[in-house]
């Protein structure tokens, strides 16, 4: 039989007898029961392990009071038939109740000697690192605590989070974040020239100097390294849906985009990576985690990838990427200090991408050779190091601080084009040539209260974050050269890699922010609400600060054990940063969210369904201004609407899915006249079966379908981009440490084109590509 490994290998023991032994406080409903013991194996810190079956379809009595493990286990076990046993090694495992039981119960009560069962110290543990890094089972995801800060189940929050783990990474061979923001509702990637994405969550661009929209462990990331993140060291990716100010203060409307990183872990795993894919594409990867002292106390991470590929589809020099992640984790009973230290090399050549005609329509074929030079590209260079404290003050309070410097490098070199394809197929090309540093310190520390009055169980948290950014750039004196030529034979283009490179922009901010949140539970009703102050202040500008706050609320109400109804209100704020020409700033915005929704969980917990519908508005949306590049003009407002479904789980056995649907219907205000260059519907379905034949025992096959509606381009109606389907396969084998993903993207070599607002410049998606990956476990 299988052995469920799922909480042994997260929680692990240390020093095992005394942690078993150790008192902890419990508040846990009833439930899942393999939800129920992983936190009581979370909250203790012990070894558990235990056959699947004996647990699967079971639900767990309530945990409630100060309890050892054994006991805690033993609480949630009752009307089970199951009862918790201890290995020789001090560690614990479920096994059915003894026949004798009842008997034995009533010798112990009479005063006689009982012997505690002992389990076979033979007992095997698998390995799954999927299950270990991304805390779930399977392709659900159970918690967040990013957006609570606590661990508080996903369906008990009364708000839109979609999770991604790393099972479902794994089954679908992803090389990106981009790839992985795919399976997530109301998330549009718009493919950046110089090869950075920006991500558009319910219709707002995930872009800004004070925030990017992307956080990594919810700390703000100021620059593109965390983006360029390798999914290896990933245990999930997190999107929270709409003003998320309780996270990070000055947000984007639209959600937040979380990575959450890998951790060490005291049991030893070790695994090697190795990639081949189209146009030479070869990534080498290693992980590596495991105890360096004999009480586990003491714990390392190490991950290193490189990849390297050679031309490029379109001609340009192929990509070169190497990150290096070494974590150190002292981890007992009441501290948790984790120092770590991010290095990311990238160098990303062009996108493919194609043009529009001057005339209207686009031409709808992939380009086969550069529009520039085959060595224009964005480079960047980034050195992250963090530190992160968890303290516990006793059983109810708990001191948590997290601090991250951040210096980053920037190079964009290349050739754009400027205008659409002329009739006599010219165009015009500038050339961009700049270089951009990011330098940003963040502080994040929270004290954690957790106590009841009565029957309302509360979670409250105090906190004070505090960031500070600077930003430079440099332009190369070639920067805003141009050159007329045929975009299907087109003439050499001016080498840019010689400039003289002229500083030309600075500007630097820190954000004080104080926030108070109360989480509440009262039988089946759950209330989120939070207050944030935010006080923003441009350095080397006195007069330019800026403060507000930002209240929010949540409320869900469990219907029935599986079925849950919840509604919101966030609101955020973004200071003000958009220069407009002659001089000044635009006015600060303004966002705010109303969002109803409901959550089912099906097939005990192994389905997880959300719908949501929501509206967000936004003051003083800024657009850029046609007339000077590099300014902005102010549009008003604009209201985003749409509905979001998203289903994640085991449908039978064996079936995994991840679907969503989303409709979007973003409008700008009536006085603009540029059109909403995004889809209104998209849609996706990732399904994955693993035979069940004995003979078949771990291979596996997995289909894709992701879906774009139809879109404008530009500020007209003369480019539109059609609805379409990329479709993937893959097919996988898992098998005694030995593992085999053969994916396929595009199959069916269809022309796919990436969500984009401007006619000149129209990302395509891959062409068929295969991607053959190999890991090997140890």
């Amino acid at each position: 039989m299988a052995i469920a490994a799922s909480v042994s290998q997260v929680f692990l023991s240390v020093a095992a007898y005394a942690q078993t032994a150790a008192q902890h406080s419990y508040h846990l409903a009833g439930g899942p029961l393999d939800r129920t013991l992983v936190e009581i194996a979370k909250t203790a810190n012990v070894r558990l392990s235990y056959d699947a079956a004996l647990v699967q379809s079971l639900k767990s009595a309530p945990v409630d009071g100060t309890y050892s493990a054994e006991d805690a286990i033993r609480q949630a076990l009752k009307g089970t038939g199951l009862e918790p046993v201890a290995t020789p090694g001090g560690a614990l495992t479920i096994q059915r109740a003894a026949p004798k039981a009842e008997s034995a119960a009533a010798a112990g009560a009479s005063g006689a000697t009982v012997s505690t069962p002992v389990a076979d110290a033979t007992l095997p543990i698998i390995s799954v690192a999927a299950d270990r890094d991304s805390g779930g089972t399977g392709f659900v995801a159970e918690s967040s605590n990013t957006l609570t800060r606590s661990d508080v189940p996903l369906s008990d929050t009364p708000k839109s989070v979609s999770v991604v783990n790393a099972a479902v990474m794994q089954s679908q061979n992803v090389q990106s974040l981009t790839d992985v923001l795919r399976n997530v509702s109301g998330v549009v990637v718009q493919q950046g020239l110089f090869g950075t994405p920006t991500y558009v969550v319910r219709g707002f661009q995930n872009s800004g100097f004070t925030s990017t929209g992307i956080t990594t462990d919810g700390t703000a990331a100021h620059s593109s390294f965390a983006s360029l993140t390798p999914t290896i060291a990933l245990a999930s990716v997190e999107v929270l849906k709409g003003p998320s100010a309780i996270v990070n203060g000055d947000n984007p409307p639209g959600g937040v985009v979380n990575l959450v990183k890998k951790k060490p872990q005291a049991d030893p795993f070790h695994e090697v990576q190795v990639s081949y894919g189209s146009y030479g594409d070869m990534q080498l990867a290693f992980d590596t985690t495991g105890a360096i002292t004999d009480d586990k106390k003491l714990r390392y991470r190490f991950i290193v990838s490189g990849d390297r590929a050679g031309e490029s589809s379109m001609g340009y020099d192929g990509k070169r990427d190497l990150y290096v992640a070494p974590t150190v984790e002292w981890k007992d009973r009441s501290t948790d200090v984790t120092v770590g230290y991010e290095r990311t090399v990238a160098r990303a050549p062009f996108p493919q991408f194609t043009m529009g005609y001057a005339a209207g329509d686009l031409y709808r074929h992939y380009f086969d050779h550069p529009l520039g030079n085959a060595s224009d590209h964005f480079s960047l260079q980034s050195d992250n190091v963090f530190f992160n404290l968890e303290q516990k003050l006793g059983d109810q309070l708990t001191f948590v601080s997290k601090e991250s410097f951040n210096k980053s490098r920037q190079v964009l070199q290349g050739w754009g084009p400027l205008t659409p394809i002329s009739a006599n197929g010219t165009s015009l090309f500038m050339a961009q040539n700049a270089l951009q540093y990011y330098y940003s310190w963040n502080l994040s520390n929270y004290l954690r209260a957790k106590f009841d009055i009565g029957k309302v169980k509360n979670t409250v948290i105090v906190g004070w974050d505090y960031t500070a950014t600077h930003y430079n750039q440099a332009d190369g004196s070639n920067s805003g050269q141009m050159i007329q030529t045929s975009v299907f034979d087109p003439s050499p283009f001016p080498d840019l890699s010689d400039a003289k490179m002229l500083p030309s922009y600075g500007l630097g901010w820190k954000q004080n922010s104080y926030y108070l949140q109360e989480q509440m539970a009262y039988e089946n009703l759950n209330i989120l609400a939070s207050i944030r102050r935010d006080t923003f202040i441009e350095t080397g500008k006195p007069g330019n600060t800026q403060a507000a706050y930002s209240p929010s609320i949540g409320i869900l109400y469990r219907l029935t054990a599986d079925i849950a109804a919840y509604a919101n209100y966030n609101r955020g704020y973004a200071p003000a940063t958009a220069t407009k020409y002659g001089g000044g700033l635009l006015p600060p915005q303004i966002s705010q969210q109303a969002e109803v929704g409901t959550k089912f969980n099906f097939f005990d917990d192994k389905l997880s369904v959300t719908a949501a519908a929501y509206r967000i508005s936004y003051s003083n949306y800024n657009i850029s201004d046609p007339q000077h590049p590099g300014y902005y003009l102010s549009a008003g407002g604009a209201v985003s609407r749409g509905f979001e479904l998203e289903a994640t789980g085991q449908v039978y056995p064996g079936v995994n899915i991840v679907a969503s649907y989303t409709y979007n219907n973003f409008k700008q205000p009536s006085s603009v006249t540029t059109v909403v260059n995004l889809p209104k519907n998209t849609a996706s379905l990732w399904a994955t079966y693993n035979f069940q034949m004995p003979a078949l025992h771990g291979l596996g096959a997995g289909i894709g379908l992701f879906y774009s509606g139809s879109q404008y381009v530009g500020t007209g109606s003369d480019y539109r981009l059609p609805s379409q389907v990329e479709t993937d396969v893959g097919v996988f084998y898992q098998r005694k440490g030995y593992g085999l993903n053969l994916s396929v993207k595009n199959i069916f070599n269809r022309n796919l084109y990436g969500s984009t607002t401007s006619s000149t410049f129209v990302p395509m998606g891959p062409r068929r590509t295969i991607v053959l990956t190999g890991t090997y476990d140890f």
